[in-house]
């Protein structure tokens, strides 16, 4: 009998084999315009099709991995604009499907014919989203889908097959430049089954693997090998490899066996086996591992505790050969996807995939990862506000988001930058938003900074609003006496209100605190006391200066600082700490400068530095900083919180010693560490634009350190002329960390052009202590911090100073 698992198996294959029949749907814009069109999925299920409306057009897709999320119904802008325009009855509700993407911030809006037609392509598109994100299928079966899309994208006549013009063309796409005479001779080696003219002029589907392999065979992996099992040669030697024996030891990509081709028994065609080469020394030149050697590499270079029994379980993982499983041994291929797999890439798996920071600690102990004007999508004057904006942000992990709120019509307050042209948007629709994204990626509280600029009738609204909406996530009373901060540990699926109970310049005391330090003063009429209710533990108040705070304000206020003004504080204080003293006790948020209205970000590690715990961000800015912002909060599962060090921490209550403040201006030698970075090779390097029509890359790596003023530094590789495919840098780079604590380390890849601008091509930020020493490949990302195809190889070797 079929199991369970099997069943579901074969039942998500029939729904996405459903989906690659062509399908109509009718496509909606916010205009209220309609049009039929039919959608498919893409062989290699990593793309939506549409056809247009013109005859004979071509086809428009919707790749799977830019798709950001799935929904049911009437749940869009779009819909939204259609509803209200009677485009669409409230009716079709079961009807409607909409596909998100561009970070939430453009949809495809969709209405099926039925609503079994519907759901079943919303269950297709589901499990293809996860099964991309949850990184189910492998790197390998990844990429053999990818290749296998390069194929049919290259065999524009359909036979099934490649001539020499065709080949040279899809290296174009691959990204590569090669002399003609290479070209021919990996595609000599490739024609196996050569038996007609036609065969020796064309490459089918299985030599066409084989001559892909041939040229991305990993040189530097098996370099590694050959170091680790003794008969390691000089590099030229092992670059030199013939490539008849790198095809014989390539494992076919995984195609169903009624699919391969009858190999004849002939020298070039033998099975696949691991290869022994004598070399000039008399050893015989290995490329593959012992399970006793795979050990001593995992150990002495991957710095990992194994056994033998571990590491016989990694090949039985990770080596493809069926000769390499028996015999206990590992080939370059078992190499290459062992080294791609997230466990032994660049970022260490637990600082990734769990939290392991102490999370009972007060709420000012964090640096908590938080937005600037959540609401706009773009520019800061013209701007389009939408819910989808807090979508996106909450579901990369954000824990503080913002909302400007003013008197909307029909008593229903609206959401818009105060004195600008953008577009508004409800104050309701954002809560829902928020009600169905704040805890589906972290746990751990969600702050709502609230600027109100509501009349005392409209924020009743809101209090009503919060409450029927948010229902028992709002936190609407303390959990402890206030006489310190409470835990993200124990403020776990709550969302806290942050902002002013008083006018500006005005601050009270709890009524349940006396506290005969504190300026007291009435409510003021023109802020709902049921409003205020619901400030709790982030009360926004005034800062006239550290004394003023420390003697007048509680761990519960809560200061704002343009960045401007932060600036001036920490230059003003007189040895630059105050900033440091002020966020051990209370939290800070630190916002961006009125004039970057083009929604560019002030630099966040600046502030970190000073221990400041909220540093606001534009997320629409896909820029150097919102890299900086998801490198450093990807540590600690991604989950929005993260410790600081105790350098920025108070001393404990009971240390009777004082101690000096950690300056972010001196140098620490006694925690000094030596980066040494060896850039070693690129795989799939992508073009930053259409694949069509564009130069080949020359592809150069940059790696840049961010902290501590003495931690600064940038470096980069020679470049690689006209090489995306896998260009070899073999460059090594050293850097003095005097913070480890607080750096950060970025590599982007960059395609150098001599008449202008450097093309940006991926990149890749991680916290200097989540680093993996030793051999490890880094998955590069996208401006807006997607997976991309390409990857880097690296080492990576930390000592003292």
């Amino acid at each position: 009998l079929m199991d369970v698992s099997d069943q579901n198996a074969e039942e998500r294959n029939l729904t996405v084999e459903k989906l690659k029949k062509r399908t109509t749907f009718i496509k909606y814009k916010s205009t209220g315009k309609s049009y039929s069109r039919t959608y498919f999925l893409t062989l290699s299920e990593d793309a939506i099709r549409y056809l247009g409306s013109r005859r004979g057009g071509k086809s428009k897709a919707y790749r799977v991995n830019d798709i950001d999320e799935i929904r049911l119904g009437f749940n869009t802008a779009v819909w939204r604009k259609c509803l209200e325009k009677r485009m669409v009855e409230l009716s079709q509700n079961k009807l409607a499907l909409s596909i998100l993407y561009n970070n939430n911030r453009s949809s495809l809006d969709l209405l099926a014919d039925t609503e079994e037609l519907r759901n079943s392509w919303f269950n297709g598109l589901e499990f293809l989203i996860k099964r991309y994100r949850s990184h189910l299928r492998t790197h390998r079966e990844i990429t053999d889908s990818w290749i296998w899309q390069l194929f049919d994208q290259a065999d524009h006549d359909h036979s099934n097959q490649l001539n020499r013009s065709e080949i040279r063309r899809l290296l174009h796409l691959l990204n590569v430049e090669l002399p003609n005479d290479d070209i021919d001779h990996y595609f000599n080696l490739a024609n196996i089954r050569a038996s007609t003219f036609r065969d020796i002029a064309h490459l089918d589907r299985q030599e066409f693997i084989l001559f892909y392999k041939s040229i991305t065979n990993r040189v530097d992996l098996l370099k590694i090998i050959c170091q680790y099992n003794g008969t390691y040669k000089k590099h030229a030697e092992i670059s030199n490899y013939h490539v008849s024996d790198k095809l014989a030891n390539t494992t076919l990509i995984n195609v169903p066996k009624e699919q391969l081709p009858s190999f004849k028994k002939t020298k070039k065609q033998s099975a696949i086996k691991h290869q022994h080469h004598q070399s000039d020394n008399g050893k015989e030149a290995k490329n593959y591992w012992t399970i006793e050697q795979l050990k001593d590499f995992l150990q002495n270079e991957q710095h990992m505790t194994v056994s033998i029994e571990d590491c016989a379980k990694l090949i039985k993982r990770f080596e493809p050969s069926v000769e390499g499983k028996q015999c206990e041994e590992m080939g370059v291929d078992g190499l290459r996807l062992m080294l791609l797999h997230d466990e032994f890439c660049i970022m260490n798996p637990n600082h990734a995939n769990q939290v392991y920071h102490d999370m009972t600690r007060p709420l000012s102990d964090y640096f908590i990862a938080t937005s600037h004007n959540t609401y706009i999508s773009d520019n800061q004057v013209f701007g389009t506000c939408t819910p989808e904006t807090y979508v996106r942000a909450l579901r990369s992990g954000c824990r503080s988001v913002e909302m400007d709120c003013y008197d909307g019509d029909n008593f229903q307050p609206v959401v818009y930058h105060g004195k600008t042209l953008t577009k508004r948007v409800e104050f309701r629709e954002i809560l829902h938003a928020i009600k169905e994204n704040a805890f589906v990626n972290s746990p751990y509280p969600v702050f709502l900074n609230i600027e109100n600029h509501c009349s005392y009738g409209q924020q009743e609204v809101l209090v009503r609003l919060l409450k029927s909406i948010l229902n028992d996530y709002l936190l609407m009373e303390p959990i402890n006496d206030l006489s310190v901060l409470p835990s993200p540990e124990s403020l776990k699926y709550k969302i806290l209100i942050r902002s002013r109970r008083f006018l500006k310049g005005k601050t009270a005391a709890d009524p349940k605190i006396n506290n005969s330090n504190d300026e007291t003063v009435p409510l003021p009429k023109d802020i709902h006391p049921e409003f205020a209710n619901l400030i709790i533990y982030s009360q926004i108040v005034s800062f006239t200066n550290l004394q003023h705070s420390m003697s007048t304000q509680h761990c519960y206020h809560s200061i704002s600082f343009k960045e401007s003004k932060a600036n001036e504080l920490i230059k003003e204080s007189p040895d630059n700490l105050d900033l440091i003293r002020l966020t051990q006790r209370q939290i800070v948020r630190i916002y961006p400068s009125s004039y970057r209205q083009d929604s560019s970000n002030l630099h966040p590690v600046f502030y970190w530095l000073y221990g400041a715990q909220m540093v606001a961000l534009n997320y629409q800015a896909d820029d150097e900083s919102m890299s900086l912002q998801y490198g450093l909060f990807s540590d600690n599962c991604g989950c929005g919180y993260l410790l600081k060090p105790s350098i920025l921490l108070s001393p404990a209550n009971e240390t009777k010693t004082k101690i000096p403040l950690f300056n972010p201006k001196d140098r620490l030698y006694s925690r000094g560490k030596k980066l040494t970075i060896h850039i070693i090779s690129g795989q799939h390097l992508p073009k930053e634009k259409s694949i069509e029509g564009k130069d080949v890359i020359d592809p150069y790596v940059k790696v840049q350190i961010y902290g501590v003023e003495f931690d600064y530094h940038e470096e980069r590789t020679p470049v690689i002329k006209n090489n995306g495919l896998n260009p070899i840098w073999d460059y090594k780079m050293s850097f003095d960390i005097y913070c480890p604590e607080l750096c950060l380390v970025r590599f982007i890849v960059k395609d150098q052009d001599k008449y202008g601008r450097s093309d940006f091509v991926g990149q890749y930020c991680l916290r200097f202590q989540s680093l993996q020493l030793g051999y490890r490949h880094i998955k590069l990302k996208s401006k807006n911090e997607d997976y991309i195809q390409g990857t880097l190889f690296v080492h990576i070797k930390i000592d003292d100073f």
